[in-house]
């Protein structure tokens, strides 16, 4: 944090007093949440990574179902899209007027620090995270006072070169060192300065020269060139609000609290090495003399994340005093140190019961988010919490089936002693055999299945599952029975009605942590940015001045709830747009209702609900000066005469309808055009037929009596040869008779 560090006199007076105080707040805190909390986190984690019960069997099943992982990663992804679907996730209001413009320059310039200089994805996954499956998510967003220092060495500097060096306020000389280049002049011709010309010899009032006949020479003296080599070293000042998610067993709170903000006491406890402390500014002899420890290591809710070999290296066992880890507490307290009645808040840095460091402060850094809060009470309730029950009942059912099916496949058998060989009966063979002396010396000890009516038991407790916590198969669109035989308007109802509660958890989220978390982003960036910065905004570079902002805007926060589906959302923008447009076409620039301005940040939420999260790629950016310019050039205008007006648009009317009426005529006459010419083919063609019918006819005629006179050929042929072969017989009967 950026406060001025008053170091302790560990035996003074105000420092006993603080270690007395912050003591016994710490052992009240870990008191608190050693009790119940800390052990309810550790079981919540034990069922998340489904590890074993404990009351497992040798030879049974051991299976662990796992509807603690299944009720907190299904509604880890609707509440992050919830926030993260929008460019912004939360929007600064302006409180006073005139304050428009540089509210939405913090909506700017915070959502930039939570995405760009933080990781705002990961950061609200994690809070997320520890809120369902670890009661109460918490992160830790203050100012990081840091600054990059390089080294830098630079060679053969003109003067102008180091001055603009020098002038630099970042860059400090460290060493720095002259250097002189000599070059040496070949020797000129003598020449006279009052003439510029070679001397003259008065005598002859010749050019000077010398006995070898050539003109004198005069020395010319050396050039010098000073050079700086210089060793400097560049502070960049990179401070910024840092944003850090905070494990659940870190976080201390007064036990009688039940937000962060009316709580006595906050702290956070880690692991610090000593080279951490020694740069986060503390006296090194005062590091040195601190114990270390570990304690937090085995803390039920690490000792339970970490599985069997993951923990992380132990490095005060490593050799290296500077990494040996001192427990460290940054505690938050309200006290009365000057004695005047009334409590201030105080952040006091404490290790070893020794108070390191303290100073008063106005702003407590942590931020925290439950799922299911309980009134009057800071740890509330959270998914795991409402599902464990469930999870040890599902398993023990799940185990009692596969038994009961493995002792259905693999079932027990009687064997009458001295009639079987037991041998054979021990040893299971798919087709062996077993040696008997009697066929009823074995009897089958069949078990019935129980599958029937574990089944029913299984699904009641989904049901049961799905109400406690409102994640389903229904909520998350995977049940596809749901949409057999049931109207849309039903699935819709249905769908409605089981995001009803994960709705209400983004609400209370947002309204919560979320919303503290930006409103402190803002008072750091207002207390403690001391100069301008340039961000990327819409594709053009807006400086931003927090000096300038007030830190009193009220806070919104995006989480796109009660307004429907995404089809819904995207059909009521729509109708919005219909009517802007409406009133911009019939109205002009300058109606009452809708300016040019409004009508572009209606088109970019409807480009943002689309999924396009930057809508400078299809719109450009107008300010109000530009959209009240716009409307006072169309206002300005020359108006015509309604009535002049609406009578050239009938006239223009009427020579179109005119034009449609000719062209229509024009067409009717084509198409009578066409016809007459269709008919005609048509009855060509019909001719062309009966031309062809008839000469197929004649020519079938023709063919036939041909073939007919053929006909009658063979027959008049055949007559005759009957005749010839009658006279031959005669003539043969009467030649045998003669004979």
């Amino acid at each position: 944090m950026a406060y001025d560090k008053k170091k302790m006199d560990v035996n003074s007076d105000e420092s006993r007093e603080l270690v007395n105080i912050i003591g016994s707040y710490i052992d009240d805190s870990l008191g608190f949440i050693s009790t119940e909390t800390s052990l309810s986190r550790q079981r919540s984690l034990e069922y998340y990574m489904r590890e074993p019960y404990g009351n497992e069997v040798e030879g049974r099943s051991q299976i662990v179902t796992a509807e603690v992982a299944e009720a907190v990663d299904g509604a880890l992804p609707q509440l992050i899209k919830v926030f993260t679907q929008s460019k912004n996730a939360v929007v600064f209001e302006p409180v006073n007027e005139g304050d428009a413009e540089l509210a939405e320059q913090a909506t700017q310039y915070i959502n930039h620090i939570f995405y760009k200089d933080n990781n705002g994805f990961a950061l609200l996954h994690d809070m997320f995270w520890d809120g369902l499956c670890q009661k109460v998510g918490v992160l830790k967003a203050y100012w990081d006072d840091k600054k990059d220092v390089t080294k830098e060495k630079y060679n053969n500097l003109t003067e102008d070169e180091l001055a603009m060096i020098m002038q630099d306020d970042e860059v400090e000389i460290v060493s720095q060192e002259v250097v002189e280049e000599v070059i040496e002049q070949e020797p000129q011709p003598a020449i006279d300065p009052s003439t510029g010309q070679p001397p003259i010899d008065p005598m002859s009032g010749q050019p000077m020269v010398d006995e070898m006949g050539m003109p004198f020479m005069m020395e010319v003296p050396p050039i010098i060139n000073t050079y700086y080599n210089i060793k400097c070293k560049r502070t960049v000042d990179s401070s910024k609000v840092k944003i850090e998610s905070v494990a659940p067993e870190e976080f201390l709170i007064d036990k009688r609290a039940t937000t962060i903000a009316d709580a006595t006491f906050v702290a956070q406890r880690s692991l610090v090495t000593r080279s951490d402390l020694v740069a986060m500014g503390y006296d090194k002899d005062v590091v040195a003399g601190l114990s270390i420890g570990d304690t937090l290591d085995f803390t039920p809710e690490r000792v339970a994340r970490y599985q069997a070999g993951e923990e992380p290296f132990n490095t005060n066992n490593s050799g290296d005093e500077s990494q040996e880890l001192v427990e460290y507490y940054e505690c938050y307290v309200k006290a009365d140190l000057d004695n005047e009645g009334i409590a201030s808040l105080h952040r006091v840095c404490y290790a070893d019961n020794q108070v390191l460091s303290h100073e008063e402060c106005d702003y407590v850094p942590f931020h925290s988010v439950c799922p299911f809060p309980i009134p009057h009470k800071f740890f509330g309730e959270s998914l795991a919490d409402r599902t464990m029950d469930i999870q040890l009942i599902k398993s023990t059912i799940t185990r009692q089936m596969l038994d009961n099916l493995y002792l259905t496949n693999n079932y027990r058998v009687g064997a009458v002693e001295g009639q079987v060989n037991l041998d054979d009966l021990l040893t299971s063979t798919a087709g062996g055999v077993i040696r008997i002396k009697n066929p009823n010396a074995l009897v089958p000890l069949s078990v019935q299945s129980s599958a029937s009516q574990s089944f029913p038991m299984l699904e009641y407790l989904d049901s049961v599952q799905a109400k406690r916590t409102g994640v389903s198969e229904a909520s998350q669109g995977l049940d596809p029975n749901i949409l057999q035989n049931v109207t849309a308007t039903a699935v819709a109802a249905m769908s409605s009605a089981a995001g009803g509660k994960i709705e209400l958890i983004a609400r209370i989220f947002a309204d919560t942590g979320v919303t503290s978390l930006f409103k402190g982003i803002l008072q750091l960036v207002c207390k403690y940015q001391d100069k301008e910065r340039i961000i990327k905004v819409n594709n053009s570079y807006v400086p931003m001045n927090p000096r300038e902002w007030s830190n009193q805007y009220n806070v919104t926060v995006n989480v796109g709830l009660g307004t429907g589906s995404k089809g819904e959302q995207l059909s009521v923008m729509q109708m919005i747009l219909d009517k802007q447009e409406q009133m911009l076409t019939q109205y002009g620039l300058g109606n009452p209702l809708v300016s040019i301005k409004q009508y572009r940040d209606t088109l970019a939420k409807f480009v943002n609900m689309a999924g396009f999260k930057d809508e400078s790629g299809f719109l450009k950016d107008i300010t109000d000066e530009e959209s009240e310019q716009l409307a006072q050039q169309q206002a300005e205008q020359p108006q015509t005469d309604p009535n002049t007006e609406a009578a050239k648009i009938l006239a223009q009317v009427e020579k179109e309808k005119a034009e449609m009426q000719m062209q229509a005529k024009m067409a009717q006459l084509e198409l009578d055009k066409q016809q007459l010419e269709l008919k005609v083919q048509k009855e060509m063609l019909e001719l062309q037929q009966k031309q062809a019918q008839f000469e197929a006819e004649m020519a079938i005629k023709e063919m036939e009596l041909a073939q007919k006179a053929q006909n009658d050929n063979k027959k008049s042929d055949l007559a005759q040869s009957k005749e010839l072969i009658n006279a031959l017989d005669k003539i043969n009967n009467l030649s045998q008779q003669g004979i």
